[in-house]
């Protein structure tokens, strides 16, 4: 089984970039809902911090490339590629 790590760190300080405050608990969920509609071997795991936050949000499919500035239309082709 495949597993998709999405950051959902958030910083509590407005001065220093999160990807929680930039949306990926929203894109986690997204996320979670596609890959049980398409029926697809994957998981969704949430994490503290991926180490990219100026370039969040980040999303990492476990062993392999990172998405960053990630969003629905930038992981549909991930998504695609677990069928």
């Amino acid at each position: 089984m495949k597993t998709i790590v999405v950051c959902t760190n958030f910083r509590p300080s407005t001065t220093q970039p999160s990807c929680a405050r930039r949306g990926s608990e929203a894109l986690a969920e997204w996320l979670e809902t596609e890959i049980g509609e398409r029926g697809l071997q994957a998981r969704v795991e949430r994490s503290v911090c991926l180490g990219h936050c100026p370039v969040g949000p980040n999303v990492r499919l476990l062993g392999k490339e990172c998405f960053h500035e990630a969003s629905r239309e930038k992981l549909i082709p991930l998504l695609d590629s677990l069928k």
